[in-house]
């Protein structure tokens, strides 16, 4: 994981010594030359060891030539006792996807971001309200030598200082918690659950926000969560695990528009679209070495259709979250105007909801969500609220009722909405 993070500056140190590029090298050869380069510089390895095993290793797999030039390269790099360019941030990713952050964030945000992502992330677990409390959990996982402690924000979450052992641990097994990041538990609040409501989670797959949506209406709330069929198992077995009530499953892609229901039938949805994923890169710094130019224009044509179909099946007065793990705006901020330049009965919530445990600071000056880690110490994500406007809501739903009223600057009056 830690080569795979600063692979650009490990790159960037391994070509002085190289006499062609080293994405030209060997893939055996290359990536040896890149672990061994990330022991010297960056772990408690001595040199001889980490050069010894590293070309061991090179040898074992590809013969004497490679761990030849394996051993003569690290050696060269041990000799010349220079340091990586830690200061060049446009080394922390490639070109392309520096570029394009830089045009999403600004280039100080952008590179606050990516030095950001370069450290090693918190270990977070959102307590399962359906079996404990997070007061429990703590004081459980603290006598098992977790090392927990409250997360800053979200009410549920929990950072495990040591948490080696979560997966055998029986209350992970039971279902006691699961492991999310910090700001994917501050999604699920912004739709504010209720009892009696009827959700729809159109992406649902693996099922940590739509267990979340269930917990937070306690169990009473009818939620419908969908997905395609090939990942419908995932979120199966992470609802049975969690022994989440008020949930149903179905088969569904909702990029092709057909709806699970009839038209108008939910009092709430989520649309946690798939994205270039580009916010979670440092648990995945392998995404940031396959991005592509015309990913987030590929990405934001099926986030527009995904987004489209699934309003239908919004009733008027209802609300519905547009969220992403990625940080550019044309699958974010381009994706919701231009839908809502569109849509004439959508009307954007610009301000979280009473009872919002997150940062205030991170909704943006237009009104959207945008959690980072060098500033919330989240991964990072977006997230949009909007609400569809028409007749007063169904009584009986145990949501809000009454006509939607503009507010000034294009905020909606949740107290009549």
């Amino acid at each position: 994981m830690g080569t795979l993070r600063r692979r650009g500056i490990l790159d960037h140190s391994l070509s002085l010594h190289l006499e062609r590029p080293i994405d030209k090298a060997d893939p055996v050869a290359r990536n040896a030359l890149r672990l061994g380069a990330y022991q010297l510089f960056y772990l408690r390895v001595p040199g001889r060891a980490a050069l010894h095993e590293t070309v061991e290793a090179a040898k074992a797999l590809r013969g004497d030539r490679i761990g030849g030039l394996v051993n003569a390269v690290l050696r060269a790099l041990l000799r010349s006792g220079e340091e990586p360019g830690r200061s060049a941030v446009e080394l922390f990713a490639p070109p392309a996807l520096y570029a394009a952050l830089s045009g999403s964030l600004g280039r100080e945000e952008a590179d606050a971001f990516l030095a950001a992502s370069l450290e090693r992330p918190p270990f977070t677990i959102r307590a399962n309200r359906f079996r404990t409390t997070r007061e429990g959990l703590l004081s459980r996982l603290s006598n098992a030598g977790m090392d927990p402690s409250p997360c800053r924000f979200a009410p549920d979450g929990i950072v495990l200082g040591e948490p080696g052992m979560v997966h055998a641990d029986p209350g992970f097994r039971s279902g006691g918690y699961l492991v999310t990041d910090e700001g994917a538990q501050l999604i699920a609040p912004l739709l504010s659950p209720a009892p009696g409501e009827e959700l729809l989670d159109a992406c649902a797959s693996p099922g940590g926000k739509t267990t979340h949506l269930a917990a937070l209406a306690g169990g009473k709330a009818r939620i419908v969560a969908t997905d395609l069929p090939g990942r419908l198992r995932a979120l199966e077995q992470t609802v049975s695990r969690l022994q989440v009530t008020g949930v149903s499953l179905r088969p569904h892609d909702y990029s092709g528009g057909r709806l699970p229901k009839r038209a108008g039938e939910f009092d709430k949805i989520l649309v946690d679209a798939p994205c270039t994923g580009m916010g979670v890169i440092r648990r995945n710094p392998d995404a940031k070495w396959r991005f592509l130019p015309a990913d987030p224009a590929r990405m934001a044509r099926l986030q527009r259709s995904l987004l489209s179909n699934a309003w239908e099946s919004l009733r008027p007065g209802g609300l519905l979250v547009y969220c992403t793990c990625t940080l550019f705006r044309e699958e974010n901020e381009q994706v919701v105007e231009s839908f809502l330049a569109e849509r004439p009965d959508a009307l954007p919530v610009r301000e979280p909801p009473p009872g919002w445990q997150g940062p205030a600071e991170a909704w943006t000056a237009e009104g959207y969500l945008r959690l980072l880690p060098h500033r919330h110490g989240t991964d990072g994500f977006f997230a949009a609220i909007l609400a569809r406007t028409g007749r007063q809501a169904r009584a009986g739903s145990g949501g809000e009722k009454g006509p939607l009223r503009r507010r000034p600057r294009g905020r909606i009056d949740r107290t009549a909405a």
